[in-house]
């Protein structure tokens, strides 16, 4: 009752305008879920039927399309199931040490004082707004004399702390009262102790969405690992060459099978946690 109140007491105009913007966002909400069933669908036709007629319904749903892919999708010897562990342990991993670096660099900066505390929100200012296309060369090439090319330790190389993020756990930070770490310093704890127990446990909301975000692009990242990792390949790596021989061998099924199943983790983890991703996160728990 409350809410059919509140649309009486709004005008002709508006009603007009929320029903316009309403369908809109259902229309756009629906290409995408079109967007995946298509592929699904194509993944259970056979080539001819993709070929031929790319939005009908295929004649027979044949789902072994997907369980071919296990066998077929190999690159330079590493198949499946190799690809999988290795997209899950750059990404998951990557983006525990990036996310952990960023934000203890953010917290360092914004809640101490020290000559250069200021400095690195300068520099990442400038990178955002000046970008630097002319570093790739060199970075590989520091990558390679370190031995972070093709190698399990590349991850290593997350631990930067100067990207986007930083901006973001600085203004948490920035507007989190001392008050906490007052209290916890009575008490008789440290500055570990502190960041530990008292302020990174209250990020914990930011802390998971930003996670999140840095993990759904490093899964669906494939250049960076196809220039680092030839060795190791991930599954966007191994979709990205799989791409190719499934065109010249007029197995588009399989491509489009493959292409569901690594998609899958990321369309399941927005499904479950697209509340945290998209919610705003509250900066702090004392009002002043």
């Amino acid at each position: 009752m409350k809410r059919l109140k509140s649309f009486d007491r709004k005008s002709p105009a508006e009603i007009v305008l929320y029903c316009l913007v309403s369908l809109l966002f259902a229309v756009v909400a629906f290409s995408y879920l079109y967007i995946v069933f298509w592929a699904v669908m194509s993944g259970a036709k056979t080539h001819t039927e993709i070929v031929l007629a790319p939005f009908s319904l295929p004649k027979k749903w044949n789902w072994s399309h997907y369980i071919e892919v296990f066998s077929l999708l190999n690159v330079n010897g590493h198949g499946f199931f190799e690809m999988l562990f290795n997209s899950c342990y750059f990404s998951i991993v990557g983006s525990l040490i990036n996310q952990f670096v960023t934000i203890t660099f953010a917290y360092c900066c914004s809640k101490y004082k020290f000559p250069a505390s200021t400095l690195p929100y300068t520099i990442i200012m400038i990178m955002i707004t000046l970008p630097i296309y002319g570093a790739g060369g060199a970075t590989y090439k520091l990558y390679r004399n370190l031995g972070l090319v093709d190698s399990y330790a590349h991850i290593l190389c997350s631990a930067g702390g100067m990207n986007l993020n930083f901006l973001y756990y600085r203004a948490f930070f920035k507007n989190l009262s001392w008050t906490y770490a007052e209290a916890a310093q009575i008490d008789g704890a440290g500055h570990f102790g502190v960041y530990f127990k008292v302020m990174l446990p209250q990020a914990r909301p930011i802390f998971g969405a930003l996670f999140l975000l840095c993990w759904l692009g490093s899964w669906n990242s494939y250049e960076s690992a196809l220039l680092y990792l030839p060795n190791l390949p991930t599954l966007p790596v191994g979709i990205y060459q799989f791409n190719t021989e499934m065109i010249y061998r007029a197995r588009l099924d399989i491509l489009f099978a493959a292409c569901v199943l690594v998609s899958l983790p990321a369309l399941l983890l927005f499904a479950l946690f697209n509340k945290v991703i998209t919610s705003n996160v509250s900066l702090g728990g004392i009002k002043g």
